[in-house]
């Protein structure tokens, strides 16, 4: 059995300053909440049908994206899917034996989902728009919603007066980083098998050691993004898809901004084809899936690199590029 992060008994009784003192130095990126939970919960049964309602999702999410990924052959990949939908049933029945502890009675089925954290639904849609998915990506993902989750129980357990709540709540915190935590070593894991394959698909790599060399290799890369960006929002201007060529254009405006001002703007010809593409979806997938590209290198960066400030910008340019990444997914899938 392995041993957990948090002991339980400890957790319970702990407050969330105590459980953020115990997360690793550098080894849990801090996810926050974009907006105030709209939640109000008036006693431990409803935060634990809560905490169930949220395992129950992912599962659910998990589950719907294997049997995608096994219709279209992609076995490796609806493995990990299968595995993750495990571990979530695994968390739901831990849940309702502490429900069972706790109140005599297994959580209530949540009748209002908007309780739930909205940066969660998003993260989950914008997975399944990917054009890139991988077990890396998957694993990013189910790390960053349970970093959510955290900042989602800390800030209940932060509002409440009721102590039953609060010490449920800091126990949910708690758990939340103990899986952020497994996922994130098997995201490691994953990292360390698609090594070899990144260098053969053409996804832009960053190795920098020190600040100034990040953001050399960041202007490049994100001078390189806007090019592209720009080629597939003219040949959707070209097409008569306005919406859609603004859009592409506004990614396009955010890289070069943050790109070299004087880029040589070249890309590789295997990744400029899809610019020549006669239809909007091919379009729209290309432009994604450069999008996905270079927020994945600063994400690959951020999980490998030991220098502190090297840390932190990644962290920030992953964050400004997930920005483009849901414009575009949120393009397609008005159109998929």
């Amino acid at each position: 059995m392995r041993q957990p992060l948090f002991d339980l008994q400890q957790t319970q009784m702990a407050s969330v300053d105590v459980i953020l003192a115990r997360i690793p130095p550098g080894g849990a990126p801090m996810k926050r909440l974009s907006e105030e939970p709209n939640v109000q919960l008036r006693d431990v049964h409803e935060l634990l049908g809560l905490a169930t309602a949220m395992e129950e999702t992912a599962a659910q999410r998990y589950q719907r994206l294997a049997a995608r990924l096994e219709r279209l052959n992609e076995r490796e990949i609806a493995g990990t899917f299968s595995a993750l939908v495990e571990e979530q049933r695994d968390h739901v029945e831990e849940i309702a034996r502490r429900s069972i502890e706790l109140t005599g009675a297994p959580p209530p089925a949540l009748a209002d989902p908007r309780g739930l954290p909205s940066e969660i639904a998003r993260s989950w849609d914008e997975a399944e728009a990917s054009a890139l998915l991988t077990p890396y990506r998957i694993l990013g993902v189910a790390v960053d919603n349970e970093m959510l989750a955290f900042a989602f129980y800390s800030y209940v357990a932060a509002q409440s007066d009721d102590a039953t709540v609060r010490a449920t709540a800091e126990w949910l915190a708690g758990k939340a980083l103990d899986h952020a935590a497994l996922l994130r070593e098997e995201r490691r894991r994953a990292y360390r098998r698609e090594g070899a394959r990144h260098a053969r698909d053409g996804r832009p790599m960053l190795d920098a050691s020190s600040l100034p060399e990040f953001v050399l290799q960041s202007r490049r890369l994100e001078s390189r993004a806007a090019v592209f960006h720009r080629r597939i929002a003219s040949r959707l201007a070209a097409l008569g898809e306005d919406a859609a060529s603004k859009t592409i254009t506004e990614v396009a405006e955010r890289e070069r901004a943050a790109g070299l001002e004087a880029a040589d703007g070249t890309v590789e010809a295997a990744r400029a084809e899809p610019a020549q593409a006669a239809k909007l979806l091919p379009l729209l997938r290309a432009a994604l899936a450069e999008a996905e590209r270079l927020h994945q290198a600063y994400l690959d960066l951020a999980d490998r690199t030991r220098d502190e400030q090297v840390l932190a910008a990644a962290q920030r340019a992953a964050d400004r590029t997930l920005q483009s990444l849901a414009t575009i997914a949120a393009r397609l899938q008005a159109f998929g």
